[in-house]
């Protein structure tokens, strides 16, 4: 599972074993507190069908939404030609609300 901690401007900051900058801070958000979370897409479809890089991490870590709408609201970031007509999903797999892309925001809670 995924951790959030929360962070603003002007809070200290560290390279983890990646490089990637993370908070220092050690107080942890719980998943179904955040309002909002954008999600990496690989690829996807209009349904909320999300390819990430097959961790899993975001589908466990919000598991509890399969089980009833709650927030938070799960925007996947992807360009347009990622695009795909239909994804088969397993049970596991959590289901984006919208999709941002260049040219449109697709709202999958329509379908």
């Amino acid at each position: 599972m995924l951790e959030f901690v929360p962070w603003k401007t002007g809070d200290d900051i560290v390279a983890n074993r990646f490089g990637i900058p993370e908070p220092t801070a050690i107080a942890t958000v719980t998943p179904a507190n955040i309002d909002v979370v954008l999600l990496p897409v690989v690829g996807f479809d209009r349904s909320g069908g999300r390819l990430g890089t097959g961790g899993g991490y975001y589908d466990r870590t919000f598991a509890f939404r399969r089980e009833v709408p709650a927030p938070p609201l799960l925007i996947g970031i992807a360009f347009a030609c990622q695009e795909i007509a239909r994804l088969e999903c397993a049970h596991w797999d959590v289901a984006v609300d919208f999709v941002a892309t260049e040219s449109e925001l697709v709202d999958c809670r329509k379908t």
